[in-house]
């Protein structure tokens, strides 16, 4: 499959690029980027031509599928152009700036016969697949309580480029790999969400969110994101409640040597580690590895959204992350902010109100 790829900043040279590398059955056949400074360091160091605009490059490489890699307020236009040239797209996460933005795109590529996809990466990762696979495995029991944080000391207002200039920040960038993984493990849309936000400083940007999704048959998932935490960094932690284990996984790299005596069981000494990444099974103190992630983790679960995405875009199936379920992520976000601006819980098995669709996320 003919690619290009429009964006040449963080996701596009370290992401994109190496994990398509890797793949025999894709071809790279352009590469371009709004900066001149980003286009020259491509040229030294990518072997497919670069253009000095995106639609040079359409016109010049004829690409079947285009990789959005670009800040997200530009992905709609991009989508629809690449769309109207005839490509399919592959665009990366936030998927678009707004629902209504989303319902174009999405209609655009029906109009044109196209598919579009999103790179949610994070949850073909080596952990949090095998979370997934114990929870799909026959005769597990359902998971009722999930739990996910992030703890880190990222204020918004310390970050420069286009994530510095989000107000609604830390769930819509960061926070969307966490929504989409709760989607994932539960297998369903939230039907209500309720949300508290934080902000540390004018402009109000959200620096800590606590978000409740309460899923169907009453299960709930937690979600806490803290970009104030001057304590030991946790980059993305999970924990899966079902009636028979607790499911766990930690992304970010962990070490870890205990020892001790927790109220009245066995003594234990145990040692733990995953450069990139560690997924385990836990009943007291007693745990079972299930998987460890590689070195360059997002560059190996992209390689594999990739081929997925392909191979569905070739034989009209399903791919890992269409255009539906991530205006269904989107969604959920939005009633987020919603509810912490209103204060009530916002219900999603209804439909939403026009001005709600149409918000504009992140700004």
């Amino acid at each position: 499959m003919r690619i290009a790829l429009v964006g040449l900043g963080d996701a596009g040279m370290h992401i994109h690029l190496p994990a398509l590398a890797g793949m025999p059955s894709v071809s790279v056949v352009g590469v371009t980027d709004h900066n001149q400074g980003r286009r020259d360091r491509a040229a030294g160091t990518c072997s497919a031509p670069v253009f000095a605009d995106f639609d040079a490059m359409l016109a010049g490489s004829h690409p079947e599928l285009v990789v959005i890699a670009t800040p997200p307020e530009s992905h709609a236009d991009f989508a629809l152009r690449a769309l109207a040239a005839g490509a399919h797209v592959m665009c990366e996460k936030p998927f678009v700036s707004s629902l209504t933005e989303a319902d174009r795109v999405r209609d655009a590529a029906t109009r044109a016969g196209r598919r579009v996809a999103v790179n949610h990466e994070f949850r073909e990762m080596p952990i949090f697949r095998a979370l997934r696979d114990e929870l799909a495995r026959p005769g597990a029991a359902p998971l009722a309580f999930l739990q996910m944080w992030q703890l880190m000391d990222m204020p918004p207002h310390a970050e420069s480029g286009w994530r510095g200039q989000m107000v609604q920040r830390t769930l819509y960038e960061a926070g969307v790999h966490l929504v989409d993984l709760a989607m994932t493990l539960f297998g369903e849309t939230p039907v209500s969400v309720q949300a508290s936000m934080y902000a540390d400083r004018a402009p109000a940007t959200d620096a800590v969110a606590v978000v409740t999704l309460e899923f169907s048959r009453g299960r709930l998932a937690q979600i806490t994101q803290n970009r104030l935490c001057h304590g030991e960094m946790q980059y993305f932690e999970v924990r899966a409640d079902t009636a028979d284990a607790s499911l766990r996984a930690s992304f970010g790299g962990r070490a870890r040597l205990s020892a001790g005596l927790f109220r009245g069981t066995r003594p234990h000494a145990r040692f733990e580690f995953g450069r990139s990444g560690i997924a385990w099974k836990e009943m007291g103190n007693r745990r079972t590895p299930l998987a460890r992630n590689p070195d360059a983790p997002m560059v190996a679960a992209t390689r594999l959204v990739f081929a997925e995405t392909i191979d569905a875009f070739k034989t009209g199936a399903e791919p890992p992350t269409s255009a539906e379920r991530a205006r269904g992520v989107l969604e959920v976000i939005a009633a987020c902010y919603h509810s912490a601006e209103t204060g009530r819980r916002i219900r999603l098995d209804t439909p939403p109100s026009a001005a709600f669709s149409s918000r504009h996320l992140g700004q």
